[in-house]
């Protein structure tokens, strides 16, 4: 039997490939991914577009999970997701919420700092305010 955490980390890992029909494949058709302090994609369509909008930007792209933690239908994840652009790698902090019915996520929503995001990717040192 599937777990949601086992839809997650599939999730995670699809990421990591930049395998978008595998990403898709976990999403509900009714899915809502919601980067906290942006507008939520609602919809598969819509989230398949911000994550290949995502893919096309960050070169590579990867969710490193430190820590998660599954509660019936709801996985919490504590990562690193390490994002390149312009030669620059961003190791950012992400707190991730999932929510999987029937073997599929239907909502995806995650916090990070996005004045953190800015600093790590200008190539400021910013060590000391990363998780260790």
């Amino acid at each position: 039997m599937t777990t949601a955490a086992d839809v997650v980390t599939e999730f995670c890992a699809a990421i990591d490939r930049k395998d978008l029909t595998a990403v898709e494949s976990l999403l509900d058709e009714k899915v809502v991914y919601h980067n906290v302090g942006s507008e939520p994609a609602v919809g598969r369509d819509a989230a398949v577009a911000a994550v290949k909008f995502q893919f096309d930007m960050f070169d590579p792209i990867s969710f490193r999970i430190r820590n998660l933690v599954e509660d019936g239908d709801t996985v919490l994840t504590e990562r690193v997701d390490e994002i390149t652009a312009n030669g620059i790698m961003a190791p950012v902090p992400v707190m991730g919420t999932f929510e999987v019915t029937d073997g599929r996520i239907v909502q995806w929503r995650d916090y990070f700092d996005m004045g953190l995001v800015g600093k790590l990717m200008s190539g400021e040192d910013v060590s000391s305010l990363l998780p260790h």
